[in-house]
This record gives structure tokens, sequence and C-alpha cells, in this order.
């Protein structure tokens, strides 16, 4: 108890002597850093509202790219819905007298020829869409078959394309890239003129991205973005195959204008000056306002970039290298913000993914409008603040008169007491008593360091514990080992009884058979001692096999070849089957993998013999190309490889074993057809 006194004395008078120090420290410095602690706060509130106006922002970023995402998702839709119309018409018994439908081409022999051969084309003036044919193919059955299909489009174009807010075009491409596009804007006179017609006579379905070889999903493509050789600006498309059955038929496209969606960007303005703009998944500009271009440039534009489309389609690093910082956030995180300079100017440049085309939606904001409201926070944290000072100077005599009083009590109650609770813990662990607890008094350092005592004084009861467990286990596992060691004598005992007792039984009746012979025709006694050297042949396989069982090591003496001969004589010995094998030379491979190879033949020559009732077995080693495969395929009943066998351990073993030496395995089985298992390394 006078120690503890002693120690409660020395922990109030250092206590005390704290509190004074810190009373006169804090009465000289208070004054001289308001000042700093002022801007401290207005520098803490600009963060505040900044990290509030970053969350908003980027909330409203993710719903913007969200509404742009569901757009081309509009668009993309639209498509399909074309393509599955296409495919009910042509599948439905309804047949459509074209003949009767006005303006509408439903056979090759409307189109004309173009004066050079590289167009076929519908020269009806009054026609409500375009039909495009390459010269360079010759319409036949498939052009008829292409335009008659097509020709339902001819209604439901202008309703489904007003459905989307940035398309402005849809059409439809056949097999023979036959062309049906909406809405009717001259595009024969456009294609002669522009070249592109020329261009397209080496043109092939087979290369669009949409074709089947590309799209064996048949899923909706969307196309890169690309300058329209027709005068729509920059354009994005998205493609939706048709097949009838298994047969592709062409695909319906439409095309979605840039510009549109700049105009959309326009409108998207957090604060006055704050711009937005799109780029695709490899860091393409894709759509900005002009005001944006000449920011996200930090430089004036050059004639040519000033055009509406004039940025578009250059990456963004070659824009300003100073944006490469963005690139690399949309790398790390579909949506963030990160803070930079720009132009001289300190922005946030808040940014969100659109899932379904790999795009980015990203808005800058410069940050003095964003915390254009810490000013006036600064401005009621000055008019406060000579109050403020004398208020805790005040405050602060009382604190101290108070403090001294309450040190004394709390160093008593709270310090000498729960180290004298520790030390007597300390003594019981030293005298050999782990289920000493000490109590846990307050929520403190001094109560982590007891709860910490009695998980420690827990924690070597429970290794105490463990570690006896652990000896009994180790005894029941040391059981277990000689248990399997007894199972496996006796399985090997009854090998030996069922085979090779057996064939010393029969060399035995065959020789007494031929002593019989040699007394009364010894020129018949060629068939008994044929008999007698088969069965000693026989069992003394047998006996091979069975040492080889026991001592699998002679596999890197006599190797995986020699091995799988004395398993297949065996068999054919033991159990009279027709055993055919096929072995290339001793591959060269591990001494691990070829134990595994011959225990899953093994394992699935057991299988062979007791569950498949096969009469002919079939064992392959073969290397070819560098890779080695063992096929073991029998005759029998096979069986479900889709059923569950429990207990069965082989089953599970064999790919276990596979997998082990990295090695792919394969079970081939169906009901009455017998089974193949295929392991290749």
């Amino acid at each position: 108890m006078l120690r503890m006194n002693r120690i409660s004395i020395k922990i109030t008078a250092g206590v005390m002597a704290f509190v004074l120090l810190l009373a006169v420290a804090t009465s000289l410095l208070l004054t001289r850093g308001f000042d700093q602690a002022e801007r401290a706060a207005v520098q803490r509130s600009a963060d505040s509202l900044q990290k509030q106006s970053r969350t908003t922002l980027i909330q409203l970023t993710e719903q913007e790219a969200l509404l742009y995402d569901l757009e081309m998702e509009q668009a993309a839709r639209v498509t399909k819905i074309a393509a599955d119309f296409v495919v009910q018409s042509h599948s439905s018994d309804k047949i459509i007298d074209w003949s009767t439908a006005p303006d509408v081409v439903y056979q090759a022999s409307q189109l004309s020829l173009s004066d050079n051969g590289l167009l076929y084309y519908d020269a009806n003036p009054n026609r409500r869409t375009e039909i495009l044919h390459i010269g360079s193919i010759k319409p036949d059955d498939i052009t008829d078959q292409s335009l008659r299909d097509s020709a339902v489009l001819e209604d439901i174009f202008p309703s489904l394309l007003a459905q989307t807010q940035t398309g402005v075009g849809i059409y439809f491409q056949g097999p023979q890239l036959t062309f049906r596009y909406y809405p009717v804007r001259g595009l024969p006179e456009l294609e002669l003129q522009n070249g592109a017609a020329e261009a397209a006579q080496t043109a092939r379905i087979e290369d669009f991205p949409v074709a089947p070889n590309n799209n064996p999903e048949r899923k909706t493509v969307w196309l890169p973005p690309y300058l329209d050789d027709a005068g729509q600006g920059l354009l994005i498309s998205a493609n939706t195959p048709i097949y009838y059955g298994s047969d592709f038929q062409g695909f319906i496209g439409i095309d979605v204008s840039l510009m549109r969606l700049i105009e959309r960007l326009n409108e998207l303005k957090p604060t006055e000056n704050s711009f937005a703009f799109l780029m695709d998944a490899d860091g393409r500009l894709i759509a900005v306002p002009q005001d944006g271009a000449v920011k996200l440039a930090n430089r004036a534009l050059t004639a040519q970039e000033q055009a509406p489309n004039g940025l578009l389609g250059s990456a963004l690093t070659d824009i300003n290298p100073q944006l490469a910082t963005i690139t690399e956030s949309i790398k790390s995180s579909a949506s963030d913000a990160l803070e930079m300079n720009l132009n001289g100017q300190p922005v946030l440049i808040t940014h969100a993914s659109l899932p379904s085309l790999g795009w980015t939606l990203s808005i800058v904001v410069p940050l003095n409008e964003v915390t254009a409201e810490s000013q006036k926070v600064a401005l009621s944290i000055q008019s406060d603040g000579i109050l403020t000072v004398r208020n805790t100077l005040l405050t602060m005599a009382l604190f101290f008169i108070g403090a001294a009083l309450v040190t004394i009590w709390l160093s008593q109650s709270f310090l000498a007491r729960p180290i004298a609770q520790m030390l007597n813990g300390v003594r019981a662990i030293t005298s050999g008593d782990l289920n000493v607890s000490v109590p846990v008094a307050a929520n403190d350092e001094l109560g982590e360091l007891a709860t910490s005592f009695n998980q420690m004084t827990n924690e070597l009861n429970r290794r105490t514990n463990e570690l006896a467990q652990t000896s009994a286990e180790l005894q029941l596992k040391d059981t277990q080992v000689k248990v399997a060691a007894l199972e496996e004598r006796q399985r090997l005992a009854r090998e030996l009884h069922d085979s090779v007792s057996q064939a010393l039984y029969g060399i035995a009746l065959g020789a007494r058979t031929a002593q019989t012979q040699l007394e009364r025709d010894p020129a018949k006694l060629a068939e008994p001692l044929d008999y007698i050297l088969s069965l000693a042949e026989a069992g003394l396989s047998e006996m091979r096999a069975l040492i080889f069982e026991l001592r699998p090591e002679s596999l890197k003496n006599e190797g995986l070849v020699a091995a799988l001969t004395k398993q297949s004589d065996a068999l054919r010995a033991r159990y009279k089957l027709d055993v055919v094998t096929r072995f290339d030379s001793e591959p060269e491979i591990s001494l691990e993998a070829k134990e595994a190879l011959y225990r899953i033949t093994q394992e699935a020559m057991h299988n062979v013999v007791k569950h498949a009732h096969a009469t002919h077995v079939e064992l392959t080693l073969e290397e070819r190309v560098g890779k080695l495969t063992l096929e073991i395929h029998d005759n029998g009943k096979g069986f479900d490889t889709n059923r569950e066998f429990p207990g069965h351990l082989g089953i599970k073993s064999m790919p276990e074993r596979a997998a082990q030496i990295g090695a792919q395995f394969r079970i081939q089985s169906q009901t009455g057809e017998g089974t193949t298992i295929t392991v290749s390394l």
C-alpha cells in the first residue's frame, strides 16, 4: 500500500506540473495563435465544402452518364426490334404482294446501274428509303431475298428512328451488302461523288464486326466513332445481326450523331464556368462543347481545330499532355474526382463510365466556384475571435483549480488500484496459475492492458489444451496408418490367393496330368506342358504386378511403359480380358508424373474389372508434338457421367492426380457404350 501511495503521489505531482505548464503556455500562445487557427478553420471549411461538392458532382456525373448510357441502349434496342421484326416476317406464313405497294423496292430488277457501273440504286424520286447495291456484285436471288425481306422495314423505320433523341439514320444491310437506309438523303449521288462507292467494291460482309466470325455471340455491336461520308458529321453506329435459324442474313444498324451529344453537353453546367466532355475507352475525345475544347487544349486552337468536330477523335493526351492524369484516374476507378491545374486555374474533374459503351463522361468545375461559400465562413469566424479569446482565458482559470482537485482523486482511483491488481495477476502467472483474471475497471489504456492480460491467460490455456488434443490426434493417426497397412496386407493376401495360388494349383494339376500322359501316351505330353507354361507365365506376370504395387519406386528403373505392360499382362492373366496395348517409347517426364499416370491407369483398370463388365480393353500411351496422351477405353456397360457416385473414390482421385501434375483429365461414357478416360500432359 505504501508503494502504491508513492506512485500515486508521483503521478499526481507530474500531472499538476503538466497542467500548470499547459496553463502558462496556453495563455501565452492563445492570442498569438488565433490568427493561425482562423486560417486553418477557413481552410477546413473550404475543404468541407469541396468534399461535399466533390460527392455531389460525382453523383451528378454518374446520373448523367447513366442517362447517356440508357440513351445509347435505346438506340441499340431499336435495331434489335427491327431485326426481330424481319425474322418474324420471314418465318410467318403470310405472303405480301409488294407489287401493289407503290414506291417500294422488293427485287433487283427495280434498281438502276450507275453510268460508271459502281452502284445499283433506286432512282425513283418518290422513294421512301435509299437502296444501294455494290456494282461489283451482280444481283441474284440472294439480292432479291434481301430486298424482299427488308421491304417490311419501310413502314417501321420512321417510327423506330423517332424513338431516339440522337439517331440520324437507320438501315438494313444484307449478306451481299445490299443497303436500305432511312431517311432519304440522296445517298447514291453522294456515294458516287465522294468516292465511297468505288471504295466499297472490295468490301465483304465477313470483315464487318457484326459478322458471325467476329460476333459468334450474335450480340449488338457498337462501332468506333467515324466521320460520315454523307455529311452527317461524327457518328457512332450500333449493329444487330439477323439470323434465320443458323443462317446470317445481314444486320440492322443505327447512326447516332455525336454533334447532338455535344448539344446535350452544353446544357450540363453545374456552375457558371464548368463544362462536360465525353471520351471513348481508348482515351479519344468523343464530344465536347466549343468553349470546353479551348479550355482542354490550354492553347489557341488552329483553324481546323475550331471546327465543330475539330478535336473529336483525338487522344486526350495529344490535345493536352497534362490531361494524362485523367486517363490514369479512369483506369483505376469507374467513378472518381481529381484536382489539377487547367489553364493555370485549379479545377475539380469528376468522371463516370457508360458501361454499355465503355465511354467516360467527365465534368470540369473551377475550384473557386466550388469553395466560394468558405469566404463567408472566414468573416464569421473573425467576428467571433476576440470574444472567444476572452472567454477562454476566464474558463481556463476555473478549469485549472478544478483539475488540481480532480487529478488527486483520479490518480488514486484509476491508476494506483489497477496497477496493484495487474501486479497481483503477474505474480499469479509466475507461480503457475493460468486461471487468474484481472478485473477490467475502465475503458482506457489500463483497461486495455487488463483485457490483453486476460486474453493472454486464456490463450495460454487454449494452447495447452490444443497441445493435448494434438497429441491425441497424432496417436489416432498412427493407429489409422497401422490399420491401413493391415488392410493393404489383407488385400495383397486376397490377390495372391485369387491369382497366384490358383495359378500354382493349376500348375500342380497340369504337372500331374503331364505325368499321367508321360506314362500313358508321351505323344500327348505337349498339351499339358503348354498349359503348365501358360499358367506359370500368368502367375509370373501377376507376381510382378503385385510386387510393382508394393514397390512403385521401380518406375524409376524400369519406366512407365514397362509398368503399364506388366499391369496389362496381369489383367489378361487374372481376368481373361482381351487387352490391346499401343505404347510409344518411354516418355521423358518426371517420376512424379509417371507414378500419377500409372496410378490413374491402375484405378481405371480396377473400375473396368469391378464395374464395367467389359471383355475388351484398349490401353494407349502416345506422344505427339510435345503432348503425351494416356487413353484407357473399354467396351463395358458405361455409366452416366453427370450422376453422383458417393463412396467411389476412384472417380475423384483420378482427376485429382491429373491436376497435381498439371495434366488435363477427361472421362467420356454413356450407358451401354463403354467408357474412355483420357489424360493429356
